[in-house]
C-alpha cells in the first residue's frame, strides 16, 4: 500500500513548464548512498568553506582586496592640446601660399605660363590630340587672320598697274601736282616712287608666302590626324572581326 501511495504522489507532482511543451520529462533516478540528509551536509560544508575563504582574504589583504578600494581617477587628457605633424605642415604650406598670393609672385608665374602656352599654340608647336581637339579656340586661324590684318593696304594692287620706265606720261602725271594755272610742282621723285612700290610688293609677297606656308602646315597636320583616326578605326574593326570569328569557331 505504501508503494502505491508513493507512485500516486509522483504522478500528481507539478512538472512546471515541461507540461506545456512537447519534450517529455525525464524520470528521476535514485543515486545509491545519497539521500536528503547527505545533501544537506554537503551544502553546510560548502557554506563553511566559503565563509572561511572570505574571512582569510579580509584579514590577509590579498590581491582581490584592491577591488574594494576606490579607483584612482587621473586627469582627463585634453584633445585640443595634442599636436599633429600633418596639420602643422599643412598650416605652414597655407601660410606660404597666402604670402605668395599677397606678394603677386604666384599670379605673375601663372601669367607667364599662360603666355608661353599661348605663344606655342599660335605657332603650332603643340601637337593636336588623336581622337579629339584639346582646345576650343582655333589658334592657327586666329594667327592667320592677324597676319592678314597686318598686311599693307597695297597688297590688292595687281602687278600690271605698276608703272614701267617707258610710261613717261603716266609717271609725269603721277609725279606732278597743279599749283596754279599753267604751273606744276614735282610731287615725288621717280626713283623713290619705284623703290616704294617695289618694297610694298616685296612685303605683300612675303606675307602671302607666310600665309600659304601656315595653311600648308595646317593641312599637313589635319591629314596626319585623319590618317591616325583612320588607322585607329581600321584596328578597331579588325579586332571586332577577330572577336566574331573566334566566337563562331567556338560555337
Amino acid at each position: 500500500m505504501a508503494g502505491e501511495e508513493r507512485k500516486k504522489r509522483v504522478v500528481v507532482e507539478s512538472l512546471g513548464w515541461l507540461t506545456e511543451s512537447s519534450i517529455m520529462p525525464k524520470k528521476h533516478r535514485a543515486i545509491a548512498g545519497v539521500g536528503a540528509s547527505s545533501i544537506l551536509e554537503l551544502k553546510a560544508q560548502l557554506y563553511r568553506s566559503q565563509e572561511e575563504s572570505r574571512q582569510s582574504k579580509d584579514l590577509s589583504g590579498g590581491p582581490d582586496a584592491s577591488y574594494h578600494r576606490a579607483k584612482v581617477i587621473g586627469p582627463t587628457p585634453d584633445t585640443f592640446s595634442r599636436k599633429n605633424s600633418g596639420v602643422d605642415a599643412r598650416a605652414h604650406k597655407d601660410k606660404l601660399e597666402l604670402k605668395a598670393i599677397n606678394d603677386g609672385s604666384k599670379s605673375y608665374e601663372a601669367l607667364e605660363r599662360k603666355a608661353a602656352l599661348y605663344d606655342k599654340l599660335v605657332k603650332g608647336e603643340l601637337p593636336d590630340e588623336e581622337d579629339q581637339e584639346k582646345y576650343c579656340v582655333d589658334f592657327f586661324r586666329k594667327n592667320v587672320e592677324q597676319d592678314e590684318s597686318q598686311q599693307p593696304q597695297g597688297q590688292d594692287l595687281p602687278s600690271s598697274e605698276v608703272p614701267e620706265d617707258g610710261d613717261s606720261e603716266a609717271s609725269v602725271l603721277f609725279e606732278t601736282k597743279f599749283t596754279g594755272p599753267g604751273r606744276t610742282v614735282g610731287a615725288m621723285d621717280n626713283d623713290e616712287h619705284k623703290r616704294f612700290v617695289r618694297e610694298v610688293h616685296e612685303e605683300v609677297n612675303q606675307a602671302r608666302e607666310k600665309v600659304s606656308e601656315l595653311k600648308m602646315r595646317r593641312q599637313m597636320q589635319a591629314g596626319a590626324r585623319r590618317e591616325k583616326l583612320k588607322q585607329a578605326y581600321l584596328r578597331k574593326q579588325l579586332d571586332k572581326l577577330k572577336a566574331t570569328s573566334g566566337e563562331e569557331k567556338k560555337a
